[in-house]
C-alpha cells in the first residue's frame, strides 16, 4: 500500500481511539520501555504529542524516565518550519514551551544539543512494517535529523498498533528504526 494511503488509514485509526484507549495503549507501551536497558543512555531524544493526534503520550515517559532514570537528559526539538530541519534544546522541567503554528509544542529557549550527542530518539510514526520502515506525517524531518546522528543512536517507534505485514515503501532518504514499541511488545530490526 502506498504511504499516502496508508498515512490516511492509520490517522483514521489513531482519531476513531477513544481518550480512555489511547490512555491504555500508552500505559502498555510504557510497560515495554520498563524492559529496556538504559544504562549506556546519557541523552534522549522525545517529541511532544500534538493536541488532537491521538498520539502516544510522550509525557507520561518524560516523567517515567525523569523517576527511574535522573541521570538521563531529556530532549526536545524546535522546528523551522519554513526549512523543514530540527533544532535540539535540552529539556528540564522548567524549559519555557510554546505551541508552533502547526500545533507542536517546543522549547523556546534552552541549552542547544548537537544530534551526533544522543543516544536515543524516539521518532513519532503512524505505522510501521516489520522490516523497521515507518510512515511519518510525511514531511521527513526526522529523516533528515536522522543522518546527522550517529550511526549506533537507538532510533525507537511507538506505535498503537501491530506492524503492517507488506513492506512499507522507502525512499532513498528513509531511516528505518532500530526498534518499536506497541502495547504488546518490543519490536527489533
Amino acid at each position: 500500500m502506498e504511504k499516502d494511503r496508508l498515512r490516511k488509514l492509520y490517522l483514521e485509526k489513531r482519531k476513531n481511539l477513544s481518550l480512555k484507549a489511547a490512555d491504555l495503549l500508552t500505559r502498555g507501551i510504557l510497560r515495554q520501555f520498563a524492559s529496556l536497558d538504559f544504562s549506556q543512555v546519557r541523552y534522549f531524544h522525545l517529541f511532544y504529542p500534538i493536541p488532537g493526534k491521538h498520539e502516544f503520550n510522550s509525557l507520561v515517559l518524560a516523567d517515567w524516565l525523569r523517576l527511574n532514570h535522573p541521570e538521563i537528559k531529556l530532549v526536545l526539538s524546535r522546528s523551522d518550519l519554513k526549512n523543514h530541519t530540527l533544532t535540539h534544546i535540552i529539556w528540564n522541567p522548567d524549559t519555557p514551551l510554546a505551541m508552533n503554528s502547526w500545533g507542536i509544542t517546543e522549547p523556546v529557549s534552552g541549552a542547544e544539543i548537537a544530534p551526533g550527542e544522543l543516544d536515543f530518539v524516539l521518532v513519532p510514526l503512524l505505522i510501521f512494517d516489520t522490516r523497521g520502515n515507518r510512515v511519518g506525517y510525511g514531511k521527513g524531518f526526522y529523516d533528515r535529523f536522522l543522518t546527522q546522528c550517529r550511526p549506533d543512536v537507538i532510533k525507537a517507534g511507538v506505535s498503537f498498533f501491530e506492524p503492517e505485514i507488506n513492506p512499507i515503501p522507502v525512499n532513498e532518504h528513509d531511516i528505518p528504526l532500530n526498534l518499536c514499541l506497541t502495547p504488546q511488545q518490543v519490536w527489533r530490526f
